[in-house]
Formats: C-alpha cells, sequence, structure tokens
C-alpha cells in the first residue's frame, strides 16, 4: 500500500476523532506560535539594536583610534592628542580608505532646561526641513533653516511641564545653553518609554541654526579610520598603531588604542541571540509536553482501532502499511499544528510588537524551524505507537 493512500485513511482516522484531534493539535500550535512569537520579537530587536548603535548608513568596516596620556595633567590641557600630521601618517596605512577627526554627533544631542526651577535634560534633533506634524501651531520650514532663525517646535509633554498647556506655550520661549528660541509649534510626545523604544526627542530646532550658534568642533581626541573592502580589521588595525607609536606627534606622553565598533555589535548580539535562544527553549518545553500529548492520543486510537487493524492485516496489510499509517496520522497532526501555530505566532508576534514598538523581523529560518520541529515531534512521539499497532497479533485483534 502506497504511501498516499496510508496518508488518506490517516486523515479519515483523524477527521472521525474531531473534538480530540483538534485537542491535540492546540497543544502544538500553542508551543510553535510561542516559539514564533519570541523569535521574532528576539531577532527584530536585535537587529533594531545594532542598527542604531552603528547608525545602519553603512557596511563600511571603521575603527576608532584613541590615546590615552600617561599623565591625568594632559586631560586639562588645551593639547590636541592628534594632528593633521597623525592623519596622513594613517592614510598611508595599506587597507586604510581614509582618516579623520570624529564629527560632533548629532543624532543624540542634550541640553539643559530649567523646569520649576529645576535642571532636566531634553533631547534635541536637528531638522533641515519640515519638523514633526503639529498639534498646536506649525512646523518648522526649510526658510527658517536657511536664515538661521531662533525657532523651535517642542513636545507636548515638554510644553505642559514647562507652560502647563500646549496652548500656553505657543510663541513663548526656551533657553538653551543662554540662547532664547521662539516656541512656533508643539507635536505629540510620549508621556511613558518602554524599555524596548528608542528614546523620542522633546525639542526641535533648525540644524543650521544649531551649527550657527552653538560651537560644536571636531574632537581632536581620537580619530576615526575606514578601512578598504576587504582589508582585514585586525592587520590594519596593528599597523595604524604602530605607525602612530613611531610617528604620532604625541607618542612620548602617552599610548595609543583602538576601538573597534565591531567587537561592540558582534559582542552584543551575542549576548541578544543567546537570551532569545534561552527564551526559545523554555518556551519550547511546551513542544514536549504537546508531544507527550500526541503520543497518549496515538495510543488511545491504536487501542480503539484494534479490530480495523485486524481487519487490514487479514486482507493482507504489512506490518510496515499499519506503521506507516499511524506514523502519518501523528505527522498530520502535528505538521497542521505548526503551521497553524507559525500563523499565530507572527500575528502575536506584530501585535506586541506594535504594543511595544519595536520591529519585528521574520526569517525564512522560522518557517524552517515551524515545519521541521512539528514533524519532528509527530515522528518521534508516534514511533510507539504506531510499533505497537503493528505488532499486535492476527489471531488477538480478530477476537
Amino acid at each position: 500500500m502506497n504511501v498516499y493512500v496510508n496518508w488518506r485513511t490517516a486523515t479519515k482516522a483523524i477527521l472521525k476523532n474531531r473534538k480530540r484531534s483538534l485537542l491535540t493539535i492546540f497543544g502544538i500550535v500553542i508551543g510553535i506560535a510561542s516559539v514564533i512569537t519570541i523569535l521574532s520579537i528576539g531577532n527584530g530587536f536585535e537587529k533594531e539594536t545594532l542598527k542604531n548603535l552603528t547608525n545602519g548608513e553603512t557596511d563600511e568596516v571603521t575603527i576608532q583610534v584613541n590615546y590615552t596620556p600617561s599623565s591625568d595633567s594632559l586631560n586639562y590641557s588645551s593639547l590636541d592628542y592628534f594632528t593633521d600630521v597623525d592623519i596622513a601618517t594613517v592614510k598611508q596605512v595599506a587597507g586604510v580608505k581614509s582618516a579623520n577627526y570624529p564629527d560632533p554627533d548629532y543624532s543624540n544631542i542634550y541640553k539643559g532646561i530649567y523646569i520649576k526651577g529645576k535642571k532636566q535634560n531634553k533631547q534635541v534633533s536637528l531638522i533641515n526641513d519640515l519638523g514633526k506634524d503639529p498639534i498646536v501651531g506649525r512646523q518648522l520650514t526649510s526658510y527658517e533653516n536657511e536664515t538661521l532663525d531662533k525657532v523651535a517646535m517642542i513636545d507636548s509633554v515638554t510644553a505642559k511641564e514647562m507652560y502647563g498647556s500646549a496652548e500656553n506655550a505657543m510663541d513663548r520661549g526656551i533657553e538653551l545653553d543662554g540662547h532664547l528660541f521662539k516656541i512656533i509649534g508643539i507635536y505629540q510626545g510620549s508621556e511613558s518609554e518602554s524599555m524596548f523604544s528608542m528614546p523620542e526627542s522633546n525639542i526641535q530646532i533648525p540644524k543650521k541654526t544649531y551649527l550657527h550658534y552653538f560651537n560644536d568642533t571636531a574632537e581632536k581626541s581620537s580619530l576615526t579610520v575606514t578601512l578598504e573592502k576587504g582589508a582585514t580589521p585586525s592587520s590594519v588595525t596593528t599597523d595604524v598603531i604602530e605607525q602612530l607609536e613611531e610617528k604620532g606627534a604625541m607618542k612620548a606622553f602617552g599610548e595609543y588604542q583602538v576601538f573597534d565598533t565591531d567587537l561592540l555589535t558582534d559582542g552584543i548580539s551575542k549576548i541578544l541571540r543567546t537570551i532569545t535562544v534561552f527564551i526559545s527553549a523554555v518556551a519550547g518545553i511546551s513542544l514536549f509536553i504537546a508531544g507527550v500529548g500526541v503520543m497518549n492520543m496515538m495510543y488511545i486510537s491504536v487501542s480503539e482501532r484494534t479490530k480495523e487493524i485486524g481487519i487490514r492485516r487479514a486482507l493482507g496489510a504489512t506490518q510496515n502499511s499499519i506503521r506507516m499509517q499511524f506514523l502519518l496520522e501523528g505527522v498530520t497532526l502535528t505538521l497542521f499544528g505548526g503551521i497553524v501555530g507559525y500563523i499565530v505566532g507572527i500575528s502575536l508576534a506584530y501585535i506586541i510588537g506594535s504594543i511595544i514598538d519595536i520591529p519585528i523581523s521574520i526569517e525564512f529560518s522560522t518557517v524552517f524551524l515551524a515545519i521541521s520541529v512539528s514533524t519532528g515531534i509527530g515522528l518521534i512521539f508516534s514511533v510507539m505507537p504506531a510499533s505497537a499497532a503493528a505488532k499486535k497479533d492476527l489471531i488477538e485483534t480478530l477476537r
């Protein structure tokens, strides 16, 4: 008897006991859905975290060269740890694409403002064109960016803290490091942030206005070195340090060290992945319990269909044919549960992700995982009941 006929017979047996089959499938659905939900959220959180660490703008490999003075007194001096000559020296190293002083970080600007006599740090975003959609007032414009106007938009939370309401904050002022900005609009702020969400800006001002009035010059205490494509980071890093130790302007007063951002992101990635796998493994315990339920159902099914087994054997069915039928019955149950569990898991991941405000990452590996695990459970936990059915004595089954 071929596989298709065995599978069709197994399907009819499943449909004959719908309630029992659904309860068995339900355990598989819960287990698969739990694992898929955790993996999708965990992978999404990992990618978002690494994107924020690397700014997600380029695939180029960069290293940061720092200088540590041997005397603490140099930390309070006005000396530059790196010079233009040092940059030229580093650029000559094989495998180096470019070397520059690190630009001021405009992605995370915090300024202290006084609210009810107490100083609080608020995040400032720099805007080139239009600001966020306002709930009161208007947006920032590119014209104000070009004319260096001292205007600002603030979020509704900051407006309420400073002036009691968004309406009261309109056309009032907000002081940033001694510069007074006029509030022209209020946008919706977040009352509370989850542990998974990134901080949101509280104040928006024109970028060119900020660059004109705030003196953020290049920091010369470190160098950012970009490597050529295909260059070996460890080899290039060693050569850069050797050149600076030989020709660096401050070589006699301290030591040069390298901070590799790739090592940091790799370490964080491994930690997050380990946490995700561990939590998924804990959730996967429910799959083992569901597998025991499948085995229990299969044993009950074998005992209820003893006469059917005897008749089939009397009509010429082999032991392998009987074994195959019950194996296919178990695999069909768990495979169907795995597919439904995957759909439920992805749906739950999207719902939870939208609530805690993190992106969801759906990978092909999760589809393979759901199908392979559910099929494996069906095979493993159906082997013993199927073997028991195949080994039943023909005479005894026909009594």
